[in-house]
């Protein structure tokens, strides 16, 4: 599995940061998430669920995730349940000097052949990064001009 790994200090407090990483506005930050339908009637909390419609880099999927962990105001986990890629997510929010830290993470496979996952190391992986960090600024932008 590959990894993406981002983080960026916000100025403002974590409780002001933690609603913009709920399901209802990934669409916003991510622009390979173009549609996510809650199929749970639980919302943020373990065991909720959600299917998703993707475009990554050219690559269009569909998929169902689960959350797997949920502190409220910290962190969220999430795997994919079916569809393709295969993703593992984790993201938090922690007390940092200038307000909060978010940091994101993911493991992903998406169901390539070995040429397949010499693309997926030449493109896909460089264009996920990149939109994690423009994801994360994002999130910046929205809770420091609330």
């Amino acid at each position: 599995m590959a990894r993406v790994e981002s983080s960026i200090e916000i100025n403002a407090l974590p409780q002001n940061v933690w609603p913009l990483i709920t399901w209802d506005r990934v669409p916003q930050w991510y622009d390979s998430i173009k549609k996510v339908i809650w199929t749970s009637k639980g919302t943020m909390e373990v065991g909720a669920t959600v299917h998703v419609l993707s475009d990554i880099a050219g690559v269009t999927g569909e998929w169902d995730a689960e959350i797997t962990e949920y502190v409220d105001n910290e962190s969220v986990s999430w795997r994919t349940t079916s569809g393709n890629p295969t993703i593992i997510y984790h993201a938090s929010v922690a007390p940092s000097k200038t307000g909060a830290k978010l940091t994101t993470a993911f493991d992903y496979e998406l169901p390539y052949s070995i040429l397949g996952k010499i693309i997926d190391k030449l493109r896909v992986h460089k264009t996920l990064e990149k939109e994690s960090e423009r994801a994360l600024q994002r999130m910046k932008n929205a809770a420091e001009n609330r």
